[in-house]
């Protein structure tokens, strides 16, 4: 199964490409850091990341053979356009796997196509098998405001006196009869650790209020 290191790959991958800052050998020699462009595998052309990742034709041998075989999927020019429509769909699991194995493959020779298959196929069941595309369905809750039939501005307080030393304070909101917002306001009381003081002040903003907004008490 994926490991935590090979999640992070993933998305720090997707994050290089997406930003076209993968050190690719086109990259590298831009820069002066490699002497050619030029994809040390196939010898054909210069290595962007498209190359190496998809176009080359050892890479490009690994995606077929994991059923990859659409012609659009090789016709995407913009990167961050296709790893997106890469990760949605039945196939995502596999197409995200086979970004990881097939880096692998540009960095190991030595690995077989036949054992980059099968790895792909592997870490792509154990990924679902521990993540089933059909969970348990939650049913959707409504939550809404209620006036409880009261055709005027209501208000909804609370305060609180938390922690050593406490803190204290309390706020308020004010909506109309139809659930809309009007106006809401808070107070932090510096120098007291009485909740009854809080409920004092809570009392006389609420008449502040009331005066303003013609409140129901």
């Amino acid at each position: 199964m994926f490991s935590r290191r090979e999640h992070v790959w993933c998305d720090l991958q997707q994050w290089l490409a997406c930003n076209n800052v993968v050190p690719t050998l086109t990259l590298l020699h831009h820069r002066n850091i490699a002497p050619s462009p030029i994809c040390a595998r196939c010898g054909l052309q210069d290595e962007t990341f498209f190359h190496c990742m998809r176009d080359c034709r050892f890479s490009k041998d690994i995606w077929q053979h994991i059923r990859f075989n659409n012609s659009c999927f090789f016709a995407y020019e913009d990167i961050e356009v296709w790893i997106k429509d890469g990760m949605k769909g039945p196939n995502s699991t596999t197409f995200v796997v086979g970004l990881w194995w097939v880096s692998m493959s540009i960095n190991n020779e030595q690995m077989s196509i036949h054992r980059v298959e099968a790895n792909i196929k592997n870490s792509a069941d154990n990924i679902l098998q521990a993540f089933p595309l059909h969970q348990a369905v939650q049913m959707e809750r409504y939550i809404r405001w209620n006036n409880h039939n009261f055709d005027c501005n209501i208000l909804n307080v609370d305060g609180s006196c938390l922690g050593s030393p406490a803190k204290v304070g309390f706020g308020g909101l004010i909506r109309n009869n139809a659930g809309y917002y009007l106006t809401g306001f808070s107070r932090f009381l510096l120098t007291s650790t009485d909740i009854l003081e809080v409920e004092l002040q809570l009392f006389i903003s609420i008449c502040q209020q009331q005066k303003t907004w013609d409140l129901l008490l």
